[in-house]
């Protein structure tokens, strides 16, 4: 009989809901316009062509076998665009903004790492363009290391032709000519790669692994579908409230319903809606605007499940912690944009700093992002969406002990 009962509630949730013209403008025209608006405006990210290298002004005062080397190594780095200038054009193209980086490299630099001293170059970024100047330090890090492994090993092969007395005997070439040799053996040595190399590759179920940020309606698809299910599932929450405030809880209360057959009947009207919603706008981005919802239905299903139950769940807790319709229908707003943008729904979360990816992890919504984007995106299958799936439900269940024990029915 209970069953019936939550049946019941449920149906009738469903029937005054899309009886009300007004949800179907909110809850289905509104994100099919987002999603097209949204995902034409963002169609280019991240599929134009990248940029490859970056400015990089070398101030040569040595002129040494050293330091040509080191230039030649810069040169060679596909991330740097090397250009030769002096000391005073090179300053005002940083000041200008025209340059990433200026390194300068002193008169004597060969002559004393020759003589076993320690070097500190001058190198200057512009603050300004913070992440193109450390990737251009990176790679000059990485072209100092190969030089002064080269310089070590020339210095090494000098001090062994020093202690055989290779310099003693007629027609040994000098001291300095040796060193120059040693060091181009050396560079050349480096040139012909290291002995060992590491091979990454992105793992992912697609072929096309160019685009793994994702971009136009892989991202608004998914990003539109997660914001406006939580709107309008918390709309369902808020309906408990109003009925609460009209009277409609208290004149259940007197039939023989119980308490917890009258909040499960409203959870499973709000959980349907919002999986009818979630549905709606997953065939309207793979019909209409051709999103690859990935070749297995029973990952899809999984995901959208857990989604929406968690977010039902979180509609009853919001519920449970406000006293009036109109404060959730208020706060409701102030709540699921952050929640929209720190999870990833209104851009990739690729993009993001570090720390925004880290907080994305104790969000629904991440979480969310995260396992709807396996799908899309990286092509991935049923196995491995259940830890995302799982976390959902997590949260759900969490979200519905506490809205259900807090929750005041008059």
């Amino acid at each position: 009989m209970s069953m019936r009962k939550i049946w019941d509630i449920a149906w009738l949730y469903l029937y005054t809901t899309y009886k009300d013209r007004s949800s179907l403008l909110y809850g289905f025209a509104m994100p099919l316009i987002f999603t097209a608006v949204i995902g034409f405006g963002i169609s280019g990210l991240g599929e134009g062509e990248p940029q490859t290298s970056w400015r990089l002004d070398l101030v040569d005062l040595d002129r040494s076998a050293v330091s040509q080397g080191l230039a030649a190594r810069l040169a060679a780095d596909p991330v740097l665009d090397v250009q030769p200038a002096d000391a005073e054009s090179a300053a005002a193209a940083l000041a200008a903004g025209e340059t990433a980086a200026v390194l300068s490299l002193p008169a004597g630099l060969g002559e004393r790492l020759l003589a076993g001293e320690q070097m500190e170059l001058d190198f200057s970024m512009n603050v300004e363009e913070p992440v193109d100047a450390q990737l251009v330090e990176q790679a000059v890090l990485a072209a100092i290391s190969q030089v002064s492994s080269s310089v070590n090993i020339a210095e090494s092969s000098l001090r062994v032709a020093e202690d055989l007395q290779l310099f003693t005997l007629d027609g040994a070439p000098g001291r300095d000519a040796y060193f120059a040799a040693s060091l181009e053996t050396a560079e050349e040595a480096w040139a012909g790669g290291s002995p060992v190399t590491v091979q990454a590759s992105q793992v992912t179920g697609r072929e096309d692994t160019s685009a793994q940020v994702p971009a136009g309606f892989r991202q608004t698809s998914p990003g539109v579908g997660v914001m406006f299910t939580m709107f309008f599932i918390t709309y369902g929450g808020a309906s408990l409230l109003l009925e609460r405030e009209q009277g409609t809880l208290r004149r259940l209360l007197v039939t023989p319903t119980p308490k917890w057959a009258i909040l499960a009947g409203k959870i499973l009207g709000i959980f349907l809606a919002g999986l009818a919603q979630f549905s709606i706008l997953v065939l309207f981005g793979q019909l209409v605007f051709s999103v690859d919802w990935g070749a297995q239905p029973a990952a899809l299903a999984l995901m959208a499940v857990a989604f929406v139950f968690c977010i039902t769940c979180f509609s009853i807790l919001l519920a449970a912690l406000v006293r009036t319709y109109a404060q959730l229908d208020a706060l409701s707003t102030l709540i699921i944009l952050p929640l929209s943008a720190l999870g990833g729904a209104m851009w990739p979360i690729e993009i993001v700093p570090a720390w925004m990816q880290q907080l994305a992890l104790f969000l629904p919504t991440g979480w969310a992002m995260r396992g709807f984007h396996d799908i899309i995106t990286r092509g991935l299958g049923f196995g491995d969406i259940l830890l995302e799936a799982g976390v959902l439900f997590a949260f759900g269940l969490v979200f519905l002990a506490i809205g259900a024990w807090r929750f005041k029915y008059e």
